[in-house]
């Protein structure tokens, strides 16, 4: 099942669908693996983002002087995110295309993230996609994940239908973070962390992170989940 909602918000509300800077978290996994390189090192390092929509994150790969590459489902994300990088002056190598048939080599990038992308597919579509994002990392390479977790509000009173025990067809109650955003997914730390595993990823690392909405009566959280090949 693909979530094509994301190309409908783009086509109705143009940038403002969503966010324009960079996730915290994926800058500080940046930071702390990456940032100390040169120059010259960090153009040799391949990166890609998987859901890459309007560019918010990829603008930033690419002005640190990464190689950078970005898919997304939705051809008007696309379109917008080389509006974003010509905006900062950056260039990367975009495509239209599914996160869980990449088409991309074996053993193609240095780092692979997604920020929260994945979590508009099903538990089974997540499993492609890991094994599809194991496949394209070289030895060594690593995985940054933003997702959401099962502890937020939109995940018990959003209303949807269940498609497996985590995954709702949308979060369909109007007065809770995210909804109308279709298909949307919610993780556990022991579930991502055995969903990775089963595919081949080994020194996982897992936070947790929460923000609280409407006077701290409502809550989301993510989990910030770094992995590697070994």
């Amino acid at each position: 099942m693909e979530n094509l909602e994301f190309e409908k918000q783009y086509k109705e509300k143009g940038l403002s669908a969503q966010r324009r800077y960079p996730n915290e978290a994926l800058i500080q996994f940046l930071a702390s693996h990456y940032f100390y390189l040169s120059p010259a090192t960090r153009k040799k390092i391949r990166v890609l983002e998987i859901g890459c929509g309007s560019g918010a994150n990829l603008w930033m790969v690419a002005k640190e002087g990464f190689s950078s590459f970005g898919i997304d489902i939705a051809p008007t994300g696309i379109k917008y995110c080389k509006e974003a990088l010509k905006k900062w002056g950056v260039k990367s190598r975009l495509s239209v295309g599914n996160m869980k048939k990449l088409n991309f080599n074996d053993g193609y990038f240095d780092i692979i993230f997604d920020i929260v992308s994945m979590q508009h597919v099903d538990i089974s579509g997540h499993m492609e996609s890991l094994k599809e994002t194991f496949r394209c990392l070289k030895k060594g390479g690593r995985f940054f994940q933003w997702h959401l977790g099962t502890n937020s509000t939109s995940f018990a009173d959003g209303g949807g239908k269940h498609i497996d025990r985590f995954t709702l067809d949308n979060i369909k109650n109007p007065n809770v973070p995210l909804a109308g955003n279709g298909l949307t997914c919610f993780l556990t730390p022991a579930l991502a962390e055995k969903m990775l595993r089963s595919v081949g990823f080994k020194n996982i690392e897992i936070e947790i992170y929460s923000r609280t909405y409407k006077k701290r009566r409502q809550k989301i959280e993510y989990s910030a989940i770094q992995a590697q090949k070994i």
